[in-house]
């Protein structure tokens, strides 16, 4: 059985009718090494980046549960450390679609990315879709941006963001790498107002973003402070996954005086 995602979805983006082609073999490979071509691309300009350390900002981790059509589904977890100039992101998304009581669908992700002045300096992403196993792999060298994944190399003139969307500075860019695929997309990311958002930690008002061009149906949430905050988007079958801050850096709710919440107590519905 599958559940397809909508590629922007993920960490962002599970595009898993991708995974249904053929992996390149070796020599497809190195043919394609022969005849590949510089992309030119770049990730936003310096003053659209924030500066954000993810360390102050959210501590060791963020963590969301993940929802489809009501129930919880599966959980997604991104850490930091710090090692020297070095920042490592790790981001672990686990799902798993239940019918009656057997697990009809599983899908395991796992993007290890590193991080230097507040670029990108490599990454590795695993990725286990049922019974089906593929990698992404990326890495600065030679002053070029090598890409390697399910459908061929790719060299790239820069670093661009991946689709893990931690970063806000994610929102201002026109290319994304897929790391599902490990192809560039072009993207166009719409801003949508401020809402207010319920996470664990108390309701936040934050900026409402939607992806469109070649990676769509998915909406993401960012507060004042640069926070990712929450993730929506939709499967190809048509329901709706939503990403629901369980931990994001947030200050906890304010606990209720013993009176308050006999007030509220006294004013909910019987």
């Amino acid at each position: 059985m599958k559940f397809p995602f909508a590629a922007a979805g993920l960490c962002a983006l599970l595009s898993f009718s991708a995974l249904a082609d053929e992996p390149a073999t070796k020599a497809d490979l190195k043919a394609a090494e022969m005849v590949l071509q510089v992309q030119n691309v770049s990730p936003p300009p310096p003053d659209q980046i924030p500066q954000i350390d993810p360390t102050r900002l959210y501590g060791n981790e963020i963590a969301f549960e993940v929802f489809r059509k009501g129930s919880k589904v599966g959980s997604h977890v991104t850490s930091f450390e710090r090692t020297g100039d070095d920042l490592t992101v790790i981001s672990r998304f686990n799902l798993a679609i239940d019918v009656l009581f057997f697990t009809a669908y599983s899908f395991d992700y796992q993007s290890t990315e590193v991080w230097r002045d507040g670029a990108l300096k490599a990454l590795a992403v695993g990725v286990v879709d049922g019974d089906k196993k593929s990698s992404v792999t990326a890495k600065v060298e030679d002053g070029l941006f090598k890409i390697e994944g399910p459908r061929g190399p790719a060299i790239v003139s820069s670093w661009v963001f991946p689709t893990n969307h931690w970063h806000r500075g994610q929102v201002n860019s026109t290319t994304i790498l897929n790391t599902i695929t490990g192809r560039l997309s072009k993207v166009e990311i719409v801003r949508r107002g401020i809402d207010r958002v319920e996470t664990a930690q108390g309701a936040v008002d934050a900026e409402h973003f939607e992806y469109t061009g070649e990676l769509r149906d998915t909406e993401v949430w960012y507060d004042a402070d640069n926070r990712w905050v929450k993730m929506r988007f939709k499967a190809e079958d048509g329901s709706t996954i939503e990403y629901r801050c369980l931990r994001c850096g947030l200050a906890p709710a304010p606990a209720m005086a013993e009176g308050e919440a006999q007030t509220q107590s006294a004013r909910e519905p019987n």
